[in-house]
């Protein structure tokens, strides 16, 4: 009777163990997972800062814009929300159609469907 027991145990362990083996495996993949999209992340944002450099010095070069002028203008962009924390958020558009309040990052008004003037940047 007790070579019973200690072989539904010894079963028992088995399926444990194989169930851990296949929850940290299913955390590894979704480590990988992360990763990758984090790698992917900083390249965007290294080709970003790239392009804006580019921009930055054929607008400086052509316009003889100073680099004054572009951190002024920079922080007149930020404080258009009310904050100066250096990013850029959303903000409440009132529609010229209905009248009603959207969220900026909307391409239509959610109340009358009116498509709104595409923000270049948005």
């Amino acid at each position: 009777m007790a070579g019973i027991f200690f072989g539904a145990s010894m079963v028992h362990a088995a399926a444990e163990a194989r169930d851990a083996m296949r929850a940290q495996s299913a955390q590894e993949a979704k480590f990988n997972v992360q990763k990758s999209e984090l790698t992917e992340l900083r390249d965007q944002v290294e080709r970003l800062t790239l392009l804006n450099q580019a921009l930055w010095e054929l607008i400086r070069a052509r316009l003889n814009v100073t680099d004054a002028e572009l951190e002024q203008l920079a922080q007149e962009i930020d404080l258009r929300d009310g904050k100066q924390d250096g990013k850029l958020t959303s903000h409440p558009l009132k529609c010229p159609n209905c009248g009603r309040v959207s969220n900026s990052r909307h391409r239509k008004c959610l109340y009358c469907g009116l498509l709104f003037e595409a923000d270049l940047f948005a």
